[in-house]
């Protein structure tokens, strides 16, 4: 058997989702990646340039009968924004986009179910047996792989032609040659899936699959990949309405652009403008939780991007090929031996065995009460 490579699968990337939940508040606050500060920047300063400039015109620039005139458009966009129900639309809308979100992810097949299944019930060492596992496995990864090619930036970057398929070992010359030959009518990611069951149907013929019961379960999960990969398909083919999106976004934006006349400090008779004299604390943290949740859902809609927090299907694909590689070129050799779990002292145990299990060798936590009275 040759040597396990020294071969490190991610194990950063895989702690980092734990590792994250440890840090302090202090230092997320801080944080610019993947912040609320990033996503709401260019929005901030705008309102403040703008804020700014409407309050030095008003201060300086006006007389007496334009500010009285200022002061009833004031009131008029004050009771704008307090029409908008502005919470309600865009906790609504982060709740769908949030949960189509987390569906997408749990959706993302992954193949241990289907390596376990083919060494489970195609267990032969010989040659022939080895090399119907690998190209079994490795045809459901390229289903896989076409399939986040069509739907990913990041993947599409990575393989950005067929040729660099073959060159990482995910798709054979002849398999690329096959696939060139169909006419592209539609998406084509499920082609190696037909490979897949000749393939399947090919070791049923020649005996290394000889269990009826097996080629069923490795049908059913192959089936289950099948349909995660076009349930992948759908989610990027039907997107949220755009209407709901332009709905949020106009009403974030107007309500903001109002607050620019209706949070101005016009005198001591307003509670909060007398609070917010020059810096509108109260509005800025209100641009930051509205808009912030706003940006999140835009970066949501779509997790297969190059956002921060979109799905790294680099490294998820990196992860799979070399769990396969490992799983059936290695591990599956690599058994310990079966031994019986015994102690090293035998004798102490045979002698444990024969105390009787009375109130003596298990005593109660309270005190036993004598039922007779």
């Amino acid at each position: 058997m040759s040597p396990i490579p020294s071969v490190h699968v991610g194990c950063d990337e895989m702690d980092k989702g734990a590792m994250s939940n440890n840090v302090g508040i202090g230092a997320m606050l801080l944080r610019w990646k993947c912040s609320v500060y990033k996503v709401v920047y260019r929005e901030f300063l705008v309102f403040i340039v703008l804020f700014g400039i409407v309050s030095v015109v008003y201060r300086n620039g006006l007389d007496e009968d334009q500010k009285r005139a200022f002061h009833e458009s004031q009131t008029f966009f004050d009771n704008y924004t307090k029409l908008i129900s502005l919470p309600f639309l865009l906790g609504f809308y982060v709740t769908i986009v949030a949960g189509r979100w987390w569906q997408q992810y749990m959706t993302i097949p992954w193949p241990d179910k289907l390596m376990l299944t083919l060494q489970m019930y195609v267990p032969g060492k010989d040659e022939r047996s080895r090399i119907i596992r690998r190209v079994l496995l490795r045809r459901a990864l390229l289903m896989l792989t076409l399939l986040l090619r069509s739907i990913s930036r990041a993947v599409r970057r990575r393989f950005p032609t067929l040729q660099d398929l073959v060159k990482n070992g995910i798709m054979t010359q002849t398999e690329k040659q096959c696939y060139e030959s169909i006419s592209p009518v539609v998406n084509l990611f499920w082609v190696p899936s037909t490979w897949f069951a000749s393939t399947l149907n090919e070791a049923v013929r020649d005996g290394i699959l000889a269990d009826p019961a097996g080629n069923k379960l490795i049908m059913e999960e192959f089936l289950e990949f099948r349909a995660n990969c076009g349930a992948l398909w759908s989610y990027n083919w039907v997107s949220i309405p755009m209407v709901y999106t332009q709905v949020c976004t106009l009403a974030t934006y107007s309500y903001f652009i109002a607050c620019l006349m209706a949070r101005q400090y016009t005198g001591p008779s307003s509670a909060v403008g007398a609070i917010d004299i020059y810096f509108p604390i109260g509005t800025v943290l209100e641009l930051v939780f509205y808009v912030g949740l706003l940006k999140v859902a835009e970066q949501m809609k779509n997790p297969f991007g190059d956002d921060d927090e979109d799905f790294d299907l680099n490294f998820l694909l990196t992860r799979h090929l070399k769990t396969v590689h490992l799983g059936l070129d290695y591990l599956n050799d690599l058994v310990p031996p079966l031994k019986d779990d015994q102690p090293a002292n035998n004798k102490d145990t045979r002698q444990q065995e024969r105390v009787p299990n009375t109130q003596i060798t298990h005593p109660t936590r309270f005190k036993t009460v004598s039922s007779k009275i």
